[in-house]
């Protein structure tokens, strides 16, 4: 992958991060009177709607960023998993987004007088939703500086990649100590891992996302693949790599869970 389809991928999850912000106002940007207030994404949102180039804005859209840190070598981390045993993920109901809820929510509004390409998208979300009846949850913990501290204030984002693209099911900002709310995310029935999976139509015991995060100070990451298992607490550490100052945006970091998850 070049940098024009790498800059092509970022700008996807980018329109796709901004629509599902408008559409559920969950965003981690404070909005007024439903408009956002960052000139960055509205100049990029004009730019993508009307299928034109843009420059991209540097500046920190945060209003209480971090300094600027010594840049430091990182490698990416795979995602950790600890699988309890059979028992539900130990986490209060209004504690966490539910990913489930999101989805349907998303097609709430689609009816016979919505596009076909609306149709079509609710009708792939349902499908998701009856073949992942179960759930498991995924937190993001951002750390630099081989964890002496986390990085507050990174934009978290999960996405579901179905046929018709990619759907947000999560948006927020990092606490203090790098750690971002838990989502509850639709998974397969248990007992797919229990059970041998014979024949050509073997399904994982799985159900996979990906996880972008973004930070003015630091260099974006984005981890495809993440593994979310019923009834299992999974963890997705991001090595941040802090930007050298005055110099052009760099490659953002990726990661292919399928070739380097492991469990704990």
């Amino acid at each position: 992958m070049d940098k024009r389809d790498m800059e092509q991928l970022m700008d996807k999850y980018k329109a796709e991060m901004l629509e599902f912000s408008k559409r559920n106002n969950i965003s981690g940007y404070p909005q007024i009177n439903g408009e956002k207030n960052d000139k960055r994404e509205q100049d990029m949102q004009n730019a993508l709607e009307n299928n034109e180039t843009f420059e991209r804005d540097r500046s920190d859209p945060l209003s209480d960023a971090e300094e600027k840190r010594e840049v430091r070598a990182v490698q990416a981390v795979p995602a950790q998993t600890d699988v309890p045993a059979q028992r539900n993920v130990p986490v209060a109901a209004d504690a966490l987004t539910d990913g489930a809820q999101v989805l349907r929510r998303l097609c709430a509004g689609v009816n016979d007088a919505s596009t076909p390409e609306q149709r079509a998208r609710c009708k792939e979300i349902n499908e998701f939703l009856a073949a992942n009846p179960d759930s498991g949850t995924l937190k993001v913990e951002t750390y630099a500086s081989d964890r002496a501290f986390g990085v507050g204030s990174a934009r978290v984002m999960v996405f579901l990649e179905l046929p018709s693209g990619n759907v947000a099911v999560f948006d927020g900002l990092t606490d203090i100590d790098g750690v971002s709310d838990t989502v509850r995310l639709p998974a397969p029935p248990r007992d797919i891992s229990q059970s041998p999976q014979t024949g050509n139509n073997q399904r994982l015991p799985y159900s996979v996302y990906s996880v972008y995060v973004e930070h003015p100070s630091y260099v974006r990451a984005l981890f495809t693949n993440v593994p979310v298992f019923s009834g299992t607490e999974s963890v997705q550490p991001v090595r941040m790599l802090a930007k050298a100052p005055g110099l052009q945006e760099p490659e953002p970091i990726v990661v292919d869970e399928n070739t380097v998850n492991t469990l704990r």
